[in-house]
C-alpha cells in the first residue's frame, strides 16, 4: 500500500510484478479524481487536471513521463518503427493516478473483490465478440467499471462507456477483430491528449493508409479505427492526423512534423503542465512552428501560483530573450526544469538553447532523474551576491554507479536479517588500487548501521604489519565505545541492547577473564564496573594468541546472544600478517561459525586482488576459508568503472542530466580507463584548476573544453597525484609531507604540539588542513586527519627526497620524544626504568568521540625515529638512547599481550644497538639493556612461533649472560621446544641448567634406590610444616630469580612426564625440598606438591599423604591467578590423584571444568590434557556410547587445532567406542592420512621414544579384547603395556587393567587350573581391598565381581551367585550400566557351567544383552549373542539404538 507520498509508486511496490488492484484503489491517490477526457480537447482543457490544488511538482512530472512517452508513440505511427506495446498499461494508467485522487473512504473492500470477480468471470457486454477482457495486468476498463467510479456524472459516465465501446469494436484494417486489453488501452488513452496537437498540420496531406510492408507500423495501426478515406484516425469523436509513413528519407518534409517541431510541440505541451495552462509571451515562440494559438490560449500574466516550492513570480522582463531566461526570471522554476523545456522549444537553426534534445529517451530520462532524485535533479544552487560561486565542488564523498555490486553485497544481510543463513557470513571485496572497494562497503555499512545494525571497519596500514594485531583489537574496541555510548544514551532500546550485552559477558567470562579481556579492549573498563587491566608477562606469552581467539569469540557470541547483527569491516587485508589473518579468518571466524547464534554475523574483508598472489598468506587464508562447512563466503570482484556508472556519478555530483555531461564524461572515462580512484582526481584537479567551474550566468557548472582536452593525466593514478599536488602552495605541501610521514592517520593533537616545533611552517597547520580537507585530499573527522586514499598518502610519500624524509622523521622523533617526557633525554639506563605512566599522552583509551585509539606519544615518536633508521644517526649515545625508547614501548606493548608488535620494537632496538652486539663495552650496565631487548625479542617470538628465532636470541644471551641472569630467556626456549614436541632437548638441558642453583641432581639417569632417598628426604622437609602453613606461603612474594626458577621447573616435569622419564620423581621431590626450605610457593610450586603427592600414592602407596597434598594444592588455587601451571595442577590433583577418593562421575566434571577454566584464559595447550582425561573417564564410568561418539568427533577437531598430542590419545578412544557400537568410522581419517591405525601411531611412539602413548594404545587393545572375549589377546596385551615404564603410574587405566585383568585370570584359571592365573586374580582382588576404602562408590561394585569370580573358582555356587547379584545391584546403583551387564555377563558363563542352572544362566545373558543395547555397545551384544546362541532380532536392536542416539 502506498504510505510514503514522497516517493513513486514504482519505489513503494518493489519487484512486484502485478499490481493489486484493491491495494491501488484503497490508496489516497485516487482522492478526487477530476474529468480526464472530454468530447474536445483543446490543449489547456487536455491538461485541466494540472490545474488542480492537489498538483504538485513532483506529480506534474510523473504527469509529463507518461505524456512523453504517449506523445513519443503518436509521433512514432508515421515516423519510426518501435511497437507500440513498449508502453504498459501500469506506465500509462497508473502514472496518471500518481496525481488523481477520489474519495472511496465510504467503500467497503469487499465490493472491490465481488466488482472485480464479476468482471473476470463475465463475458464483456459491449464486446460483440463476448471476447473476454481479462489479463495479467488490470485493464483501466475493469477498474473504472468498479463501483468506485459510479460517483462521476452521466457526462463522464457516458464519455467512459463510449470511449470502452470504440476499444472494444476496434477493427484492423482487415477486418479482424482486435484484442484491446492491456498495453494498447493505455496507449490509446494516450493519444486523447494529443489530439489538439495533431490539428495543426490538419490541412496538410499525407498517404491515404500506413503502408502495409511495415509490419510494426501496422501493428500499432489496428487498434484504431481507421478511414481508409482519409489520414485521419478516430478516438472518441475526434480526429487525429497521420503524420508522415515511416519513411526516413521523409522525414524532413514539408508534409509533416521534423524532428525539431515534435520536440517544440511536446516542449510547450510539458510547459503548460509545468506551467498549469499559462503560456508567455509570444516573442518568445520559436519561429520555426506556427501553433495558431488564439490570445485566449496565451496567459501573459505569468502569475503562477506558488504551489511548486513556495515560489514567487516576478514581473521584470528578462534581460535576454529566451524561453531559459525567461522562465528563468520569472523564478516560479527550478532551473533544471527551466533549462529542461528550453532545450526542447528554444531548437532549432535560431534556437539558443545550450543542450538540445536528441532523442525522446534524453527527454524521458531527465524527467525519471527529477523525479526519482529531486534532491540532486531539482536542486537550486542559491543566487549568492557578488558573483561568487556555490559551496566547494569535490567529486568522490557521494556513492555513485555499480548497483549490481551494490545489490549482491547486501543481498548477504537480508539472507541474515530473514535467517535464511544459519551460518555466519563473509564477503571478500577484491579489486585493483582505487576501484572504490573501501566505497562500496562502507556505503553498505552505513546504511546497515541505520536499520540496526553494529557496524564498524577498520583499515590495515602499509608496511606496518607488526601492528595488525593492535588493529584488529581496534575494531572490537570500537564496538566497546559504541555500547558505552549505548548505555549513556537516551534511547531505550539501546540502553536495554547494552545492558543484555553486559550481562551475556559477566556469564561467559569470570572477572579474571574479563581482566584478560581489558588487556585487548581496553574501554570495558567504563563498560564492566570492577574490570581492570591486569598485565601480561613474558612467561605467559605462549598463551596470547589462543588466549586473545577465546576472549574476542565469547565477547562476539555475548552480542549476537542480543539480537543485533554484527558487521566488521577490514580493509586492505593484504597489509596484515600472517598470524592476524590466522587469528581473524582461521580461528576467530572457524570459531564463530560453530556457534549457534552465528547467523547474525558478518564479516566483509577487503583486499587488493593483484597483491594476493599464490605465496601471499591471505590466498591460502581464503583458499581454506571458501572449503568452510560453517560460513557462507560471498566474493565480489570489482572491475574498471563503467562509462555509464562514471556518467552518472558525474550528472549526480553537477546536477545535470547525463546527455549534458556524457561527452565530459566519456573525455573522462578515456583519460582514466575506467579507475575511480584516477577519474576523481582528475575531476577534482579540474575543479581546482577552474576547467570546471560555476556559470552565474546559466546557474550551472560547466566546463571549458578546449582547456580540458589538454589536460596531461600521466601513465597512472600515482604519477598524476604528485604532478597535481605539486602545484599546492609550499606551505601547504610541506604540510602534507609532514601529514604523509604519519602514515595514513594521525591525530589532531598530536600536530598541535607539533605547533611549536622546527618542522612547522610559520602559518601553522590548522589553514593548510583546512585547505586540503576542501580540496578532497584529506578528510578530518573526530580529531583524526586521515588521507583520503592510502595512494595519496604513498604518493606524496615517495616524493620526498630520501635525506630530506630523514630529517623529518627524525625532528618529529625527537621532539614528540622529549615532549612525552623529559626523563627520555636521559641516558639510556635511567630511560630503561622510567615508568610508562609518565610517557604517555594517555591511558591508550579509545574516544567515545573519535572512534579511533589515541596512540602513545612515545610509541609516535619511536615509529619516527625508527623510519630515520640507526643508519642517519651517527653518535652512538643517541643510538643507545633511542634502542632504550625503542625496549620502553615493546615491554608496554608485552605487558598488553602485543607481542607481534613488541616483537618490531625489540628488534629495532637492537638494531639500533647493532646486530650482534653486546654494548657492555661501551657504557656502564650497557647489558641491561641488551638483556632486555633480547630477552623481549625470545619472549615474543615464543608467542607468535617463530622458534628459530627464539632460539637466536636466547642462545644469544646464553653467550652473554650467566644462567642466573638468563633464566627468562630460557623459560622462553623451553616452552618453544615444548611446542615443537622436543621434549627430550628440554630434559637435557633442563638437569644442566637447574644445577646452577644449589639443586643437584645427577646427570646420570637415577636408580631406585636415590629416587627413595630423595623423597624420604623431601618428606621430612615437609613434615616440619603444617597445612595451613604452607598455604601460607603462595602469599609470599620472593624475589623474580625464584618464580623464574619453578618456572624452569615447571617446563622440565612437562617434557619428563611426556617421556615417562625417571627425573621427574627426582625433580619433584628436590623442588618440594627447595620451596619449603625458601619458603616460597607460586603457582608453578603447586604444579610440584601435587606431583609430589602423585608420588607418594606410586611409591609408597600412601593414598593419605597423596590426599593431603592434592587438599594444598587445591587451597593454594584458590589464591592463585589461573594461568598455564594453574591448569596443569589442576588436572594432575583431579586426574591423578582425586580418582581414588571421590565418585568417578564428579572427577569427570571435575576435569570439565579445569578445561573450559584453561580455554577462558588461553591456556589452549594444557587445556586438552584434562578434555581427553574427562572424556575417558567418561567412558569407564558407562557413559552412553553414542552421546560419547558425537563428543569425541567436537573433540578431536579441536584437538588437532590446539594439541595434536592429546588428539593421538583421543582417537585411540573413539576407535575403541566405534568398535563396541558396531561401527565401522574410521577416526584416524582425522590425522589427513598422516596415520592411517593404530599401527602407524605405534611406529610413531616407538620413533618419538613416546611411553605414554604406546602404554595407551596397548591398554586399550587389552581392553577391547577383554569385551570380546578374546582372553589369549587380552593377555599378549597386557604384557606388552606393563613393559613399559610408564605402567607403574598410578592412574585410571592402573585401576580397570587390575579390574579386567583379575576377572580373566579368574576365567584361564577355571580353564587351564593354573596356579599363576589365580594368584594374579587374588593380587587384583587385594588391591581393590585397599581401594573399596577410598571410594566404595568406584570400586565396591568391581571388589564384588572379583569376589564372585573367585568363589566360582573355588567353586562356591551359593556364594558365587550371591555375590554376583550384589555386584549387579551395586552397578546399577551407580549408574554403571555396562558393569552391571558385565556381572550379569560373568555370572550367566558361570551358571552354563553348572547343571541345572542353564535357564538362569540364559536369562542372566539376555539382560546382560539388555544392558550392553542401553549403554550403546551394539558390537558387544552382537558378539554375546554369537556367543551363546542368543536369538535376537538385530535390525530391531539397531534400529532401537539408533533412535537413542538421534534422540541424544
Amino acid at each position: 500500500k502506498v504510505t510514503n507520498f514522497n516517493m513513486t509508486i514504482d519505489q513503494q511496490l518493489g519487484n512486484q510484478t502485478t499490481i493489486p488492484i484493491r491495494e491501488i484503489l484503497q490508496s489516497k491517490w485516487f482522492d478526487n479524481v477530476p474529468l480526464l477526457i472530454e468530447d474536445e480537447l483543446p490543449l489547456k482543457s487536455a491538461i485541466s487536471f494540472a490545474n488542480s490544488e492537489a498538483l504538485t511538482l513532483q506529480n506534474a512530472i510523473r504527469v509529463a513521463i507518461v505524456l512523453v512517452k504517449a506523445f513519443a508513440e503518436c509521433c512514432e505511427y508515421g515516423s519510426f518503427s518501435r511497437r507500440v506495446d513498449s508502453v504498459s498499461l501500469d506506465d500509462v494508467f497508473v502514472n496518471l493516478s500518481d496525481c488523481c485522487e477520489v474519495d472511496v473512504s465510504d467503500k467497503e473492500p469487499n465490493d472491490v473483490t465481488k466488482s472485480l470477480t464479476d468482471l473476470k468471470n463475465k463475458p464483456n457486454p459491449d464486446d460483440t465478440t463476448t471476447k473476454n477482457t481479462t489479463s495479467l495486468k488490470a485493464p483501466v476498463e475493469d477498474i473504472l467499471r468498479t463501483g468506485f467510479f459510479s460517483s462521476f456524472d452521466d457526462k463522464a459516465a457516458d464519455v467512459y462507456e463510449a470511449f470502452f465501446a470504440k476499444c472494444a469494436n476496434v477493427k484492423s484494417n482487415d477486418g479482424t477483430q482486435v484484442d484491446h486489453s492491456g498495453d494498447t488501452v493505455g496507449i490509446e488513452l494516450g493519444l486523447g491528449y494529443f489530439t489538439r496537437l495533431n490539428h495543426a498540420s490538419e490541412n496538410q496531406e499525407g498517404p491515404s493508409e500506413i503502408p502495409h510492408e511495415d509490419s510494426t507500423a501496422r501493428e500499432s495501426s489496428r487498434n484504431i479505427e481507421t478511414n481508409p478515406a482519409t489520414t485521419h484516425k478516430t478516438l472518441l469523436g475526434v480526429d487525429i492526423i497521420s503524420p508522415t509513413p515511416v519513411n526516413q528519407g521523409n522525414l524532413n518534409q514539408k508534409n509533416g512534423f521534423d524532428d525539431t517541431q515534435k520536440f517544440q510541440v511536446l516542449g510547450w505541451l510539458l510547459y503548460s503542465v509545468f506551467s498549469k495552462g499559462s503560456y508567455p509571451p509570444s516573442q518568445y515562440y520559436p519561429s520555426n512552428l506556427n501553433l495558431q494559438l488564439t490570445d485566449d490560449d496565451i496567459d501573459t500574466k505569468i502569475g503562477l501560483s506558488d504551489r511548486f516550492a513556495g515560489r514567487k513570480s516576478k514581473s521584470s522582463r528578462p534581460a535576454e530573450k529566451t524561453i531559459f531566461y525567461y522562465l528563468l526570471n520569472s523564478n516560479s522554476y527550478p532551473v533544471s526544469i527551466c533549462r529542461f523545456l528550453s532545450d526542447m522549444i528554444d531548437i532549432g537553426p535560431k534556437g539558443k538553447a545550450s543542450d538540445p534534445f536528441k532523442s525522446f529517451d534524453e527527454i524521458t530520462d531527465d524527467l525519471k532523474h527529477m523525479k526519482d532524485q529531486p534532491h540532486l535533479f531539482l536542486y537550486d544552487f542559491p543566487r549568492i551576491s557578488g558573483g561568487s560561486v556555490p559551496s566547494s565542488l569535490l567529486f568522490g564523498r557521494q556513492y555513485h554507479g555499480r548497483t549490481k555490486e551494490l545489490t549482491q553485497f547486501l543481498d548477504i544481510p537480508t539472507r541474515l536479517e530473514r535467517q535464511h543463513s544459519v551460518r555466519a557470513e563473509a564477503v571478500f571485496v577484491s579489486g585493483r588500487a582505487g576501484s572504490g572497494k573501501s566505497h562500496l562497503v562502507n556505503t553498505c555499512g552505513d546504511f546497515l548501521s541505520t536499520q540496526g545494525w553494529i557496524v564498524v571497519s577498520e583499515k590495515f596500514e602499509r608496511d606496518v604489519e607488526h601492528k595488525s594485531q593492535s588493529v584488529v583489537c581496534s575494531l572490537f574496541n570500537k564496538i566497546v565505545a559504541m555500547l558505552i555510548r549505548m548505555k549513556l544514551g537516551r534511547n531505550q532500546q539501546d540502553i536495554e541492547y547494552s545492558d543484555g550485552v553486559v550481562r551475556a559477558l559477566e556469564s561467559s567470562l569470570d572477572h579474571n577473564s574479563l581482566c584478560s579481556l581489558a588487556e585487548y579492549l581496553p574501554d570495558i573498563q567504563d563498560l564492566i564496573e570492577g574490570v581492570i587491566i591486569k598485565r601480561s608477562s613474558f612467561v605467559e606469552a605462549n598463551l596470547s594468541h589462543w588466549k586473545l581467539v577465546f576472549l574476542l569469540t565469547e565477547f562476539t557470541t555475548a552480542l549476537l546472544r542480543s539480537n543485533r547483527p554484527i558487521m566488521l569491516i577490514m580493509d586492505d587485508l593484504q597489509w596484515a600478517d600472517s598470524l592476524t589473518l590466522n587469528l581473524v579468518l582461521r580461528d576467530l571466524l572457524g570459531a564463530l561459525g560453530e556457534r549457534i547464534n552465528s547467523h547474525n554475523f558478518l564479516l566483509a574483508g577487503l583486499y587488493r586482488d593483484d597483491w594476493v598472489l599464490s605465496e601471499h598468506p591471505l590466498y591460502s587464508q581464503l583458499e581454506r576459508i571458501r572449503e568452510s562447512r560453517n560460513v557462507n563466503v560471498t566474493e565480489i570482484l570489482l572491475s574498471t568503472f563503467s562509462k555509464t556508472d562514471l556518467s552518472e556519478m558525474v550528472a549526480a555530483e553537477l546536477r545535470l542530466p547525463t546527455r549534458v555531461v556524457s561527452d565530459l564524461s566519456d573525455f573522462v572515462h578515456k583519460k582514466t580507463s575506467g579507475n575511480i580512484l584516477f577519474a576523481v582526481e582528475l575531476l577534482n584537479s579540474m575543479v581546482r584548476d577552474s576547467i570546471i567551474y560555476f556559470n552565474l550566468k546559466s546557474r550551472r557548472y560547466d566546463w571549458h573544453w578546449d582547456i580540458a582536452l589538454s589536460v596531461k593525466t600521466g601513465e597512472n593514478v600515482a604519477g598524476f597525484i604528485v604532478t597535481t599536488l605539486s602545484s599546492l602552495p609550499q606551505e601547504t605541501l610541506q604540510v602534507l609531507r609532514i601529514l604523509s610521514c604519519f602514515g595514513f592517520h594521525v591525530e589532531l593533537s598530536v600536530l598541535d604540539l607539533l605547533e611549536s616545533s622546527s618542522v612547522a611552517s610559520n602559518c601553522g597547520f590548522r589553514a593548510p588542513l583546512l585547505h586540503l580537507v576542501d580540496i578532497g585530499v584529506i578528510e578530518m573527522a573526530g580529531g583524526l586527519i586521515t588521507f583520503s586514499h592510502d595512494l595519496i598518502q604513498k604518493c606524496i610519500y615517495d616524493g620526498i627526497e630520501l635525506a630530506a624524509r630523514h630529517n623529518l622523521h627524525y625532528d618529529i622523533g625527537t621532539f614528540l620524544g622529549f615532549k612525552a617526557s623529559p626523563a627520555l633525554a636521559a641516558p639510556h639506563v635511567e630511560a630503561v626504568q622510567i615508568d610508562m605512566s609518565q610517557v604517555y599522552i594517555s591511558d591508550s583509551k579509545q574516544s567515545a568521540e573519535s572512534n579511533v585509539s589515541t596512540k602513545s606519544l612515545l610509541s609516535i615518536a619511536v615509529d619516527h625515529i625508527n623510519h630515520a633508521g640507526p643508519e642517519f644517526i651517527t653518535q652512538q649515545q643517541q643510538r643507545v638512547t633511542f634502542a632504550a625508547w625503542n625496549f620502553l614501548v615493546g615491554k608496554e606493548l608485552s605487558s598488553r599481550s602485543r607481542f607481534g608488535c613488541a616483537l618490531h620494537y625489540y628488534e629495532e632496538g637492537i638494531r639500533f644497538l647493532g646486530i650482534g652486539k653486546w654494548i657492555n663495552d661501551i657504557i656502564t650496565d650497557g647489558r641491561q639493556l641488551c638483556l632486555g631487548l633480547y630477552e623481549g625479542a625470545a619472549a615474543a617470538c615464543c608467542a607468535i612461533g617463530k622458534d628459530a628465532m627464539t632460539a637466536y636470541y636466547a642462545n644469544f644471551i646464553f653467550q652473554n649472560v650467566s644462567p642466573e641472569n638468563s633464566l627468562p630467556a630460557w623459560i622462553s626456549l623451553f616452552s618453544s621446544l615444548e611446542s615443537s614436541g622436543k621434549h627430550m632437548e628440554i630434559v637435557e638441558k633442563g638437569i644442566k641448567l637447574i644445577c646452577h642453583f644449589n639443586i643437584n641432581i645427577s646427570r646420570d639417569p637415577p636408580n631406585p634406590a636415590a629416587i627413595m632417598e630423595s623423597m624420604a628426604a623431601a618428606v621430612a622437609s615437609a613434615s616440619h610444616f603444617k597445612i595451613d602453613q604452607i598455604v601460607e606461603m603462595y602469599q609470599n612474594r620472593s624475589e623474580r630469580k625464584m618464580q623464574n626458577i619453578f618456572k624452569i621447573y615447571n617446563a622440565i616435569s612437562v617434557a619428563a612426564y611426556s617421556l615417562s622419564s625417571p627425573y621427574l620423581p627426582l625433580l619433584t621431590f628436590d623442588f618440594v625440598r627447595y620451596s619449603l626450605k625458601n619458603k616460597f610457593c607460586t603457582t608453578e610450586t603447586a604444579v610440584a606438591f601435587a606431583s609430589f603427592g602423585l608420588f607418594n600414592i606410586y611409591l609408597i602407596q600412601d593414598y593419605a599423604a597423596g590426599k593431603y597434598w592434592a587438599n594444598i594444592v587445591l587451597d593454594m588455587l584458590k589464591k592463585a591467578r589461573a594461568r598455564s601451571a594453574y591448569v596443569r595442577a589442576k588436572w594432575i590433583v583431579h586426574g591423578h590423584i582425586m580418582i581414588w577418593f571421590i565418585p568417578l562421575k564428579t572427577t569427570v566434571k571435575n576435569l570439565f571444568r579445569t578445561y573450559q577454566l584453561g580455554m577462558k584464559i588461553g591456556d589452549f595447550n594444557n587445556s586438552m590434557y584434562p578434555l581427553v582425561l574427562s572424556s575417558s573417564y567418561a567412558l569407564f564410568e558407562g557413559e552412553n556410547l553414542a552421546l560419547l561418539s558425537q563428543s569425541f568427533n567436537g573433540n578431536l577437531k579441536m584437538m588437532m587445532k590446539y594439541n595434536i598430542a592429546c588428539a593421538k590419545f583421543a582417537v585411540i578412544d573413539k576407535d575403541m567406542i566405534d568398535t563396541l557400537r558396531g561401527e565401522d568410522t574410521n577416526p584416524f581419517s582425522i590425522f589427513e592420512g598422516l596415520y592411517a591405525n593404530d599401527e602407524d601411531l605405534i611406529n610413531h611412539a616407538q620413533e618419538e621414544n613416546n611411553m605414554n602413548l604406546l602404554e595407551y594404545i596397548y591398554l586399550r587393545r587389552f581392553i577391547l579384547s577383554f569385551w570380546k572375549g578374546d582372553y589369549e589377546n587380552a593377555e599378549t596385551c597386557a604384557k606388552v603395556a606393563l613393559s613399559f615404564p610408564s605402567a607403574k603410574w598410578p592412574k585410571l587405566l592402573s585401576m580397570y587393567f587390575s579390574f579386567f585383568r583379575g576377572l580373566i585370570a579368574f576365567q584361564r584359571y577355571r580353564e587351564t587350573q593354573s596356579e599363576e592365573q589365580l594368584r594374579n586374580g587374588i593380587e587384583s582382588i587385594c588391591k581393590f581391598e585397599v581401594w573399596v576404602n577410598l571410594s566404595p562408590a568406584n570400586f565396591e561394585n568391581k571388589l564384588t565381581l572379583l569376589n564372585a569370580e573367585q568363589q566360582a573358582s573355588l567353586p562356591n555356587i551359593k556364594q558365587a551367585k550371591v555375590l554376583y547379584k550384589a555386584s549387579i545391584e551395586s552397578a546399577r546403583d551407580n549408574g554403571r550400566v555396562h558393569e552391571q551387564g558385565l556381572a550379569y555377563e560373568m555370572m550367566g558363563k558361570f551358571l552354563l557351567s553348572v547343571s541345572n542352572e542353564s535357564t538362569q544362566a540364559m536369562e542372566c545373558l539376555e539382560k546382560a544383552r539388555t544392558c550392553y543395547n542401553q549403554w550403546g555397545a551394539l558390537g558387544k551384544a552382537e558378539i554375546l549373542c554369537r556367543q551363546y546362541g542368543l536369538a535376537a532380532d538385530d535390525s530391531k536392536l539397531r534400529d532401537d539404538s539408533l533412535k537413542r542416539d538421534r534422540s541424544s
